[in-house]
C-alpha cells in the first residue's frame, strides 16, 4: 500500500497541468513498470473514471486504490495523488500573491504550456491505440468529436450515451 501511495505521490509531484497529464505517468507506473493492470484494464478504468465527475486523476487514485486495498487504499492513493498539488498550490498562492508580475512566474508557465499540451496529445494516441476500431466505435468517436468541439454538447451527455450504446452493442 506505500508503494502506491508513493506511485501517486511521485506522480502528483512532477505532472503539471491536471488529470489528463498524469493518465501517461499513471499507465506506465501502474502498467508497464509495475505490471499491476493489463493496458486494457487500465484504459476501462480510465474510461470508467471519466464517467464521474472530478479530476480524472483523483478518480483513477481512487478506483486503483480501492482494487487493491479497498477504502484505506482508495484514502492513501487519493492522499498520494493530491498532496503535491495541495502544497504547491498554497505556496504558489501565497508567492503570487507576494508578486503578483514576476517574471519567473509567467516564464515557468510560459514554459509549462508547450508541454502540457504534449503529453495530453500522447494521452489521447495512447489511448486511441487500445481502442476498438470497429465501424461503429469509429462513428461515434467522430460524431462524439464534433458534438463536442463544434456544437458544445455537454460531454457527460456524451459519456452516458457512450455507455448505453456499449451496453447495447456487448449485452
Amino acid at each position: 500500500m506505500f508503494k502506491l501511495f508513493l506511485t501517486f505521490l511521485k506522480i502528483g509531484s512532477v505532472t503539471f497541468g491536471g488529470g489528463y497529464a498524469m493518465i501517461p505517468l499513471i499507465e506506465e507506473e501502474i502498467v508497464n513498470k509495475q505490471e499491476l493492470l493489463s493496458e486494457d484494464d487500465f484504459l476501462d478504468y480510465v474510461s470508467i473514471a471519466q464517467s464521474f465527475p472530478g479530476a480524472i486523476a483523483v478518480n483513477i487514485a481512487l478506483l486503483l486504490g480501492y482494487r487493491f486495498y479497498k477504502i484505506l487504499g482508495s484514502l492513501i492513493c487519493l492522499l498520494g495523488v493530491i498532496l503535491p498539488s495541495f502544497l504547491s498550490i498554497l505556496l504558489l498562492a501565497y508567492l503570487y500573491n507576494i508578486s503578483k508580475n514576476s517574471n519567473y512566474i509567467e516564464g515557468f508557465f510560459y514554459g509549462v504550456r508547450p508541454v502540457v499540451v504534449s503529453l495530453l496529445l500522447y494521452s489521447f494516441f495512447r489511448m486511441f491505440k487500445n481502442m476498438d476500431k470497429s465501424k461503429i466505435y469509429i462513428i461515434f468517436f467522430i460524431t462524439s468529436f464534433i458534438l463536442v468541439t463544434f456544437f458544445s454538447v455537454n460531454p457527460i451527455y456524451i459519456i452516458l450515451i457512450g455507455g448505453i450504446i456499449g451496453l447495447c452493442i456487448k449485452s
